[in-house]
């Protein structure tokens, strides 16, 4: 969400907030006694304005810190209404309300009724946040290094990659790499702007992440490049996702070359030595990292265009 967009909420929360702060007790004071000094029950206003105080809080974290949609209005509406009732509540300690029996049923029901809203709320995020959750395990199977991800697309970066891949080795499970490569990503930033350009990436990042099961991964390997491993994969399954990748990410407005390699299971250990080593592993990532990319160096080659200004107009169209 753009800033100016969440500081106008912000702005519209605050001036409602402070509207009702200070014309509820001035229609109270006009229309009902306050109570003598001796009658007020400071522990009571104590607490109840502590809680209206930590409502107020929460509303405001909720209002800047969520996206629009249901589950925010739920949450913001269901809120303001408890708050409401605790500075009502908190009225009550301080002003002999009795008089109004219109104010007395008023009084009653914000609580119970902002407690439903905010529970239906609480309810619809958990389900939002599962959604998430599965879509954060596509982009980074739980190993979360701040420095190991990329801040533009938000994926695990190439050095978090080789990790996940070296894990993997080490578990001997059967997996699946898949490259991807922008076409004529470079030329796309010459004519659109660099904005753009890192737009392209992030719908491309997102996208993906959309397409995988929770236990794939992708990461941003280099600039326009993007590497997936794909777990308990066969041949005929990664050559099959590789082609819909391919052809579904044309729907973003780009076309994509791609590779694939399927590394057979295995330990490799060290001639010398009884106990698995971490360099054999090492260098059996590496070599599977270089034969991916000299894979898509040579598919790059052989799509190389006798003219690329006349091919970088068609490679790039409006998303379907």
């Amino acid at each position: 969400m753009h800033y100016p967009v969440k500081s106008l909420r912000l702005a519209c929360v605050y001036g409602l907030s402070l509207l009702i702060i200070f014309i509820v007790p001035l229609l109270l004071w006009q229309n009902t006694p306050a109570k003598a000094i001796p009658q007020v029950d400071w522990l009571d206003i104590a607490t109840e304005g502590a809680l209206f105080v930590l409502g107020m809080c929460w509303l405001m974290v909720i209002v800047s810190a969520r996206p629009s949609g249901r589950v925010t209005n739920l949450l913001v509406v269901g809120l303001a209404s408890y708050c409401l009732g605790c500075y009502l509540d908190l009225l009550d300690e301080i002003f002999i309300v009795k008089t109004l029996p219109v104010y007395n049923w008023f009084e009653k029901m914000p609580t119970p009724i902002g407690l439903l809203i905010l529970t239906c709320g609480l309810w619809l995020w958990r389900d939002e946040q599962a959604v998430v959750n599965r879509q954060l395990q596509t982009r980074e199977q739980f190993y979360r290094q701040h420095h190991l991800t990329d801040g533009l697309t938000l994926l695990n970066d190439a050095k978090a990659f080789e990790h996940h891949l070296l894990k993997q080795l080490a578990q001997q499970q059967p997996f699946g790499l898949i490259m991807l490569d922008i076409d004529y990503f470079h030329q796309y930033n010459q004519l659109q702007g660099a904005e753009e350009g890192d737009k392209l990436l992030s719908d491309v990042a997102q996208w993906l992440s959309s397409q995988l099961r929770s236990q794939d991964l992708v990461c941003r390997y280099a600039g326009d490049r993007f590497i997936i491993l794909l777990n308990g994969a066969i041949a005929p399954w990664v050559s099959t996702m590789a082609e819909q990748l391919q052809y579904g990410i044309t729907a973003l407005g780009c076309e994509v070359s791609v590779v694939w390699a399927l590394p057979s299971p295995k330990m490799v250990v060290d001639k010398l030595s009884s106990e698995p080593t971490k360099r054999p592993l090492k260098d059996e990532a590496q070599a599977l990292l270089k034969l991916l990319n000299e894979k898509m160096s040579q598919q790059k080659l052989n799509r190389q265009p006798l003219n690329p200004q006349t091919t970088t107009v068609s490679a790039f169209h409006e998303p379907r």
